[in-house]
């Protein structure tokens, strides 16, 4: 019985993350204008939340190699839309100036979690991935609770640590840099 109930408990934890997370998306018109905007609105869309979609940033090849991975997977987008759609990914979700590889810590304000960020998600992404992406605590707790789900080890604490410092520096009311 407890253990029935520990599971419908922990059910509706992860539902609430997922409300949570939607109502932090960011719509189609949100995006930048610019042409190639309604394609990457209809054809990313099909898979990926916009929010997934756009957290990205990389230069204008490595959106080419993403978005070629996506048709290889079966995205049903025509030559002439992937580049469209490259060109504006490009410009708009490009990697910062402000971004100097190797050196995420200069841009990133001192704080409780910051040294578990540089040390767990900095494995794999780097600061320009969520340098324009703002939520409150929740949402951030989600996306760290996905990357628990695609084998990011940490623990409890460390999740928490990371979910206040993201909240705290990149939360829905910080401004962009």
């Amino acid at each position: 019985m407890a253990k029935l109930a520990t599971t419908i408990l922990f059910s509706i934890f992860v539902l609430s993350l997922r409300v949570g997370a939607m109502l932090q998306r960011p719509d189609a018109a949100s995006l930048p204008e610019g042409k190639g905007k309604d394609l990457v609105a209809t054809m990313c869309i099909g898979c990926h939340d916009l929010n997934t979609a756009v957290s990205k940033r990389a230069t204008t090849n490595e959106w080419r190699d993403t978005v070629n991975t996506m048709v290889e997977r079966g995205a049903q987008i025509s030559s002439a839309d992937n580049a469209v759609i490259v060109t504006y990914l490009g410009e708009h979700y490009g990697t910062s100036a402000a971004v100097v590889a190797g050196q995420p810590a200069a841009i990133l304000p001192d704080g409780p979690g910051k040294d578990v960020l540089m040390n767990r998600c900095f494995q794999c992404h780097n600061q320009a991935m969520w340098n324009d992406l703002r939520q409150d605590r929740r949402a951030w707790e989600g996306v760290l609770y996905r990357m628990v789900a695609r084998r990011a080890l940490w623990t409890e604490e460390e999740n928490n640590a990371m979910a206040d410092y993201l909240a705290r520096v990149r939360g829905p009311e910080t401004p962009r840099r």
